[in-house]
């Protein structure tokens, strides 16, 4: 019995501090106005895919065949901050690929050079915030119109930082929950004393 303790506290160690590696691939293509996209965890268990479309109020994200979601213009700013959940997400890795049309036309090769410098620039202030980060950026041009691209990032964490993340999302549900059953005691209050 005493061993099936030792074992647990040793595994349970084990996956609180072991990395978790979780990939994000997205694929756009702006001519059918898709983008593809799928989350897994070591870029072997998939977590959810699907793919997203733009609107006029918004970006419409469809998870199944029968299950899409739309997150309007108006509410994006807000839909970040709740997508900050720790800073315990350690950056890995950032590829991408960007294909665009006109190899012929002087203009686009100057865009995609452009486009080169200032993920240069960019990679050399990334590189001295997260050293261990991987970062690639190719330009690809064609000579049909195009605009296409590919996008793999991941981020490290483990197990504390999991708990962490999920431990903030109950405090806030569980303050969510008492400020909207008070606000509701508080109304059902005034419009009993006003019938008096």
């Amino acid at each position: 019995m005493g061993e099936f303790f030792v074992y647990s506290f040793f595994f349970g160690a084990l996956l609180t501090f072991f990395p978790v590696f979780v990939y994000i691939d997205f694929y756009l293509d702006a001519a059918s106005n898709r983008g593809w996209f799928s989350l897994s965890a070591y870029h072997r268990l998939r977590l959810m895919k699907g793919y997203a479309q733009l609107k006029q109020d918004g970006i419409l994200f469809h998870l199944t065949k029968k299950k899409a979601y739309l997150l309007p213009f108006s509410e994006m700013a807000s839909a970040r901050k709740k997508f900050e959940i720790t800073k315990g997400f350690q950056p890995w890795r950032f590829h991408q690929v960007l294909e665009l049309g006109g190899a012929d036309d002087v203009r686009m090769c100057m865009v995609a050079a452009a486009i080169r410098v200032a993920f240069g620039m960019l990679y050399g202030i990334v590189k001295a915030t997260y050293s261990t980060i991987s970062l690639r950026n190719n330009v690809i041009l064609y000579q049909e119109t195009r605009l296409r691209a590919s996008v793999q990032a991941a981020t490290v964490l483990n197990g504390v930082v999991l708990s962490m993340a999920f431990g903030k999302k109950i405090v806030e549900g569980i303050i969510k929950w008492t400020k909207d059953r008070r606000s509701t005691a508080l109304w059902k209050r005034r419009q009993r004393n006003s019938q008096v």
